[in-house]
């Protein structure tokens, strides 16, 4: 089952996903309220056919929710469908809106991975992207989270920026390294049209590394994490042994899956579910108003 919450403080400068910054409290009170409903309808027409064991909140900033709209969520989930015992719940979080009462609270609600943007620990290159926290915040944030109770730790980091070296990628590889996550994924920046990003570039103001570099900055970091001993699973990630994200790797291996919530996807198979006959994506709108 997949979660989306559409909120963020601010947009970064290479996002092109579906979300809003800033948004007024009466707007996030009628989606959460909307999106807890839509978890009720699902699971009127999938629980006696499915078992939820893999939970994914993502946005957006699912950080940015209270302890409150945290636990009414989850109850929701548990309210409407059967979740299994291993149950793996992972939440994408900012180093920004990561506090010790905010940790607490996705524990309590059932949060068992976290899933941190670090993107980058280097402070010019988080500025450029537009990021809302600092080196000092991201690292302080898995630091944070491990003191909370929180055993399986995903950061994800960024290369292939504009600006950064090959060392200033190594740099922030071996920082967080020696942070010790459970599991860290590391894109390549893809430039999205009509993002701040994608404009500077094609105006000319910055320049993406060569192709030569990027692939450099991709194979070496592979090499290091392998010689770290984590488990090179997939083409963007790395885990140690037995902490591969099980909820992605559903997507991986084309396994069913739920989405709910603003332009969430969805995929079931043949002959699934009273409300299709036949193997079906389905994904809902991008209008808030509408949806």
């Amino acid at each position: 089952l997949y979660l989306h919450i559409p909120f963020c403080v601010r947009k970064c400068r290479y996002c092109d996903f579906l979300s809003f910054p800033g948004v007024e409290p009466s707007f996030r009170k009628a989606y959460l309220r909307t999106l807890s409903k839509e978890i009720q309808y699902l699971g009127e027409l999938y629980n006696n056919i499915y078992y939820v064991d893999t939970l994914f909140v993502g946005g957006g900033t699912p950080s940015l929710l209270s302890p409150l709209e945290m636990s009414d969520l989850f109850e929701a989930v548990a309210g409407s469908f059967f979740i299994s015992k291993d149950v793996e719940i992972t939440m994408e979080a900012n180093p920004g809106t990561l506090a010790k009462e905010k940790l607490n609270a996705c524990l309590k609600a059932g949060v068992n991975r976290l899933s941190i943007g670090v993107q980058s620990l280097d402070n010019s290159l988080l500025t450029l992207l537009g990021r809302v926290h600092t080196a000092q915040e991201a690292r302080e944030s898995v630091v944070l989270a491990r003191r909370a109770g929180f055993s399986n730790i995903s950061c994800d980091l960024m290369f292939g920026i504009p600006q950064q070296s090959l060392k200033i990628w190594m740099n922030t590889l071996e920082e967080l390294l020696a942070l010790e996550p459970e599991h860290i994924s590391f894109y390549s920046l893809q430039l999205e049209e009509g993002t701040p990003l994608q404009e500077l570039v094609s105006r000319g103001r910055l320049a993406l590394p060569e192709a030569e570099l990027d692939r450099r900055m991709y194979r070496d970091a592979i090499e290091v994490l392998e010689d770290r001993g984590y488990l090179h699973y997939e083409i963007s990630n790395s885990a140690r042994p037995g902490f591969e994200s099980r909820h992605n790797m559903k997507y991986w291996t084309m396994a069913e899956y739920l989405g709910a919530g603003l332009s969430a996807h969805s995929y079931l198979m043949e002959g699934q579910g009273k409300a299709f006959q036949g193997a079906r994506r389905f994904y809902n709108t991008s209008d808030p108003v509408r949806y």
